[in-house]
C-alpha cells in the first residue's frame, strides 16, 4: 500500500466517512467496517475521561490492535458471544464534526449518540440503552482511500455503570 502525503479533508468529507462507518456498524457489516482500519491501527475505549491517560498503564474498557479486533468480530459473528444472543441492533448518530490536520494524519473529532436495542426476556437488562461519547478518528490515505489508524471512543459514562458493551461502537 502506498501512503499519500495529501492529508487534506473537508468537514463534508469527514462527515461522509463517519456516516459510512456508522452505517456499516448499524448494518452489522463488521468485516467491512474493519476494512476501514489500517493493519497497524488501534481501537480504544478508555475507562477514564482524563485526556492524558496512558492505555498501557491504566485499565481500558477496550484497547484492541487489529488482531484483537479481528478475534472480537469473529466471536460476535460466530454465535459464541452469549451476550449477543439475541444480537444488538444499533443506531449511531454522529454530530459536531471537527477536522484538523496533524503531521501526516487527518484528525476528526466528533460526538456520538448510540442507541442499542436487544430483545431479551430478562427484566434486569434494559432492552434499549443510549450511550453518548466523544470520538477521535485519525486517518491517512492508503491507495487513494481514507483508512483509520486510530479510533478512540470516550463514553460519557466510561467510569460509571455500563450495562453491556458486547457490541462494537
Amino acid at each position: 500500500m502506498s501512503v499519500s502525503n495529501d492529508v487534506q479533508m473537508t468537514r463534508a468529507e469527514a462527515e461522509d466517512f463517519l456516516f459510512a462507518e456508522a452505517m456499516l456498524l448499524d448494518q452489522g457489516k463488521l468485516q467491512d467496517w474493519q476494512q476501514l482500519f489500517t493493519d497497524d491501527a488501534l481501537y480504544w475505549l478508555p475507562y477514564s475521561r482524563d485526556p492524558d491517560i496512558d492505555p498501557k498503564k491504566h485499565v481500558s474498557i477496550l484497547y484492541d490492535d487489529m488482531e484483537l479486533l479481528d478475534e472480537r468480530i469473529k466471536r460476535i459473528q460466530s454465535g459464541a458471544c452469549h451476550a449477543q444472543i439475541p444480537g444488538s441492533r444499533t443506531l449511531h448518530t454522529v454530530n459536531n464534526v471537527r477536522v484538523k490536520t496533524v503531521a501526516n494524519e487527518v484528525v476528526i473529532e466528533s460526538y456520538l449518540t448510540l442507541h442499542e436495542y436487544r430483545s431479551n426476556r430478562q427484566d434486569r437488562f434494559y432492552p434499549l440503552q443510549t450511550l453518548a461519547a466523544n470520538c477521535e478518528h485519525r486517518l491517512v490515505k492508503h491507495d487513494g482511500e481514507w483508512k483509520m489508524t486510530y479510533k478512540k471512543v470516550v463514553l460519557l459514562n466510561c467510569d460509571g455503570e455500563i450495562y453491556d458493551l458486547s457490541f462494537l461502537i
